[in-house]
Order: C-alpha cells, then sequence, then structure tokens
C-alpha cells in the first residue's frame, strides 16, 4: 500500500506543480492528511512553494512542486560494447550523460572498471554522492528485481543483481533496457506499447500507468515474436525472430546508420531495396502489435532517429495490412534520439526513491 508522502511525491513528479487542495482532490485525501503529509515532506526538503494559483475570491492558494536540487538520480545502460550515463534531477530532467566504449564481461576486472567510470562521471559533473538519491541499471535481458534470470544476448543465466551493487555505491533499482526506455518516454502518453529498435530489439508495455511485467517478467518480449517463419537465425536460438530483421545490424550491416539511411535517400538501388524491405516487415509487426494490444505505438531506438522521414511510406504499407483502421494515427516516434535507456532508469530509481524513503514505518515492519 503507497503511503501519502509517497503518492503525493509521485503526483507531483508527473504533474510538475499543485495547489495543496489539487492534491487532495487528486489523491482522494482529506485535507488534514495531505496537509500533516505536505508539512513533512516540506521539512524534508523534497518539496517547495512555487508561486500562487489564480484565486475565484480570497487569497491565492499556493502551488507546491518538488525542489529539482533536492537530489539527482544516476540511469546506467548497458549495451553490447558501450556503457551509457545519465544523471536525472528530482523532476526526471537528465542533467549530464555520457556513453563510455567497453564490451561487457562478466567478471571481476570489469565490475570493477564500471564502478570507477561512474564515481568518474560523478566527478566530472561535480555529483556529490551524498546527492544522490538511487541508482537505475538498464540491462538487456529478463530481471526479477534480485538478478539477471536470462540475457540471450549475453548469454547469462540467474546471475545475481549484488555483482552491481558491489561496484554501484548507491540503493539500486534494475529493469529490462527496452522497459527503461518505454519508461523515459511515457511522460503525457497514456497506455501503449513500445519498440525499441536498438541493437537487441526489445519492447515494452505501459498499462495504467505501469509497466506491464507479465506472470515470468518478459511482457513485451517483441524482438523474440516470430516475424519470418524459419526465417534467420536469431541469437537466442529460434528462427525468424524480429531482432534478425529488424536491428540496425539487420538493416544496415557493420555500417553508420547515418550513412545508411543517406545513401537510400539518394536512391542508392540496393539500399533502398533492402530499407523498403525493412519497412515491410516493420509494418506487419506493427500491424500485429496493435490487433494484439489495441494501445497507441511508439518506435524507438537507435532505428527511429531515422525513420521521420520514411513515416509516410511505412503508413502505406501499414493501411494495406490493417483493415481496421481508418488511419494509422496509432504510431509515432519516441521523443528520445540517444540515451534512452540510461535517462529511463533513472527514473526509475527517482521512483523506486519514494517506494523506499517515504514509506511508513508500517510498510518497514511488513
Amino acid at each position: 500500500m503507497n503511503t501519502t508522502k509517497e503518492r503525493i511525491f509521485t503526483l507531483l513528479r508527473r504533474r510538475g506543480e499543485a495547489t495543496r487542495q489539487e492534491i487532495a482532490a487528486a489523491l482522494a485525501l482529506s485535507m488534514p492528511t495531505t496537509l500533516q503529509s505536505i508539512s513533512e515532506l516540506l521539512d524534508a526538503g523534497l518539496l517547495e512553494e512555487c508561486g500562487a494559483a489564480e484565486s475565484s475570491g480570497g487569497r491565492k492558494p499556493k502551488k507546491l512542486g518538488l525542489r529539482r536540487d533536492a537530489g539527482c538520480a544516476l540511469g546506467i545502460d548497458i549495451g553490447l560494447h558501450e556503457v551509457s550515463l545519465a544523471a536525472a534531477d528530482l523532476l526526471g530532467g537528465v542533467l549530464c550523460r555520457k556513453s563510455i566504449p567497453t564490451t561487457f564481461r562478466d567478471d571481476a576486472e570489469w565490475y570493477a572498471a564500471l564502478g570507477k567510470a561512474v564515481s568518474a562521471f560523478l566527478r566530472e559533473h561535480s555529483l556529490a554522492p551524498e546527492r544522490l538519491l538511487g541508482a537505475g541499471l538498464s540491462f538487456p535481458g529478463i530481471l526479477d528485481g534480485e538478478q539477471i534470470v536470462r540475457s540471450h544476448i549475453f548469454g547469462l543465466h540467474h546471475v545475481s543483481l549484488d555483482r552491481f551493487r558491489r561496484c554501484i555505491p548507491f540503493p539500486l533499482t534494475a529493469e529490462n533496457d527496452a522497459n527503461c526506455a518505454c519508461y523515459a518516454d511515457h511522460a503525457g502518453r497514456g497506455d501503449h506499447a513500445f519498440l525499441s529498435l536498438n541493437a537487441s530489439v526489445g519492447g515494452a508495455v505501459m498499462y495504467g500507468g505501469r509497466l506491464l511485467a507479465g506472470e515470468h517478467f518478459q511482457a513485451g518480449e517483441i524482438g523474440h515474436m516470430v516475424l519470418v517463419p524459419d526465417g534467420a537465425p536469431c541469437y537466442c536460438g529460434k528462427l525468424g525472430c524480429a531482432d534478425a530483421y529488424l536491428s540496425p545490424r539487420a538493416l544496415a550491416g557493420d555500417r553508420p546508420l547515418a550513412g545508411f539511411f543517406r545513401s537510400a535517400q539518394a536512391g542508392n538501388a540496393e539500399d533502398a531495396a533492402a530499407l523498403d524491405r525493412y519497412l515491410d516487415r516493420l509494418a506487419l509487426l506493427l500491424t500485429n502489435l496493435r490487433m494484439l494490444l489495441d494501445l497507441e505505438l511508439v518506435i524507438g531506438g537507435q532505428v527511429s532517429a531515422y525513420l521521420q522521414p520514411w513515416l509516410p511510406m511505412l503508413f502505406e504499407k501499414m493501411e494495406r495490412l490493417d483493415r481496421f483502421a481508418r488511419d494509422i494515427d496509432y504510431v509515432s516516434l519516441s521523443r528520445w534520439q540517444e540515451n534512452a535507456c540510461a535517462a529511463g532508469a533513472a527514473e526509475l530509481a527517482l521512483e523506486a526513491f519514494g517506494a523506499r524513503v517515504l514509506e511508513g514505518p508500517e510498510r518497514r515492519r511488513s
């Protein structure tokens, strides 16, 4: 059961600012309960008054908001060949970010190097460790909060997250990379499904304001839905997975995506044909997701940064496959073109801070 302080903290993180009366109404709380919790949050230095709202008569009610400088959270995204770091303030605004080339290895030396890289990042951006409210870890695999249950792309099974906790000296929360990217992009959106077109293709579903986990923490594993029966081999061991056809490597090989898309736009016949096949398969996957979930669909990841000029072609292909919609008005591109996973991990760390620090004594005892 969420405590009143945690609910107020979460509401203001998403809403930005509100009066005491608006907080009470939004959370269906009595005014005495609201005022007591707000007083405690003000005393803790997490809230501040930030101006006055319009009044229908009498004194103007004061608006409240979270103090951006009350602390920050760190997001860490572990990729195939790089680690991305991002720090976010209390409202989720990214303060700084950095990508570090490194190939993941499950050994003590690599984890020690990660700890040193985190410390160097904080020093470089003058972020005092005592300001860190927590850290979020984004990892490509199935996680259950205590371990990496399985990561096909890294060949890991049942690896304890303590390996990361020992080198990251802050309270750590961990989540699948596509879930983190989805969370970074969820502000202002309703329920939606997120397709991440990164080095490993993944996905996530935001439903009822929360990430859908599924019975075995693998809801949204869109990259391992079979797109072409008996098709190209996927690193997971199956044939024809979406990952084998929709990753950046499947589209451009070892070439940079920017160069590939410039070539296709300039009329290179081979690259234009490869992009046409790619969009055919992407259209098929998206329309299948729409039929299954009937939700807004958001495309993120590295490929999404180059898709804007090609959306009319993608929508035309989708219109031929989706006979239930007049217009393809349910697909959009992510607002994030880079570091989405790290930023989303930082957001999740802030959410975990609210649950951890603002809990009541009754929850601590349970």
